[in-house]
């Protein structure tokens, strides 16, 4: 597996429970990020439905996909809970925010999948490349 690093934070019941993982340069890290991602929703959520588990890990991929197919290394993937919501923030060294495209053969489709599945998207540069982000409810399982 190629993850490059960890890190784990929880501050008090305030603030959100978040965590970060660096991202190696290829797909194959993706079933790692899926399975972190899953694991981490399951210990700070454990009532979170299994669909609202499904709908982080299609923007997981879009995301992290989208960041290693488009932009630059380092790829750093980071979680935040708070209350009934999940921010998953994809950051990159790209150069260029990110920009839907028209769908085709060959993908485009993305960030209009992440449109439809979160809550809201959005982007933000910082010093040396971009953030992209999304927040999706986490359905409780008991209704």
């Amino acid at each position: 597996m190629s993850v490059d690093e960890v890190r784990h934070g929880r501050v008090d019941a305030a603030m959100p429970a978040r965590s970060g993982l660096v991202l190696g340069r290829d797909f194959a890290t993706l079933r790692h990020a899926r399975d972190w991602a899953v694991g981490f929703v399951r210990h700070h959520r454990p009532d979170a439905a299994g669909d609202a588990v499904t709908d982080l890990r299609i923007v997981l991929d879009e995301l992290t996909c989208n960041a290693i197919r488009h932009a630059r290394p380092p790829y750093e993937l980071a979680l935040a809970v708070r209350g009934d919501r999940i921010r998953v923030e994809v950051s990159d060294a790209g150069p260029g925010l990110a920009r839907p495209r028209t769908s085709g053969a060959g993908g485009g489709r993305g960030l209009a999948l992440i449109g439809v599945v979160a809550a809201c998207w959005g982007q933000a540069t910082r010093r040396g490349g971009k953030t992209v982000w999304a927040e999706l409810a986490l359905k409780s399982s008991a209704g």
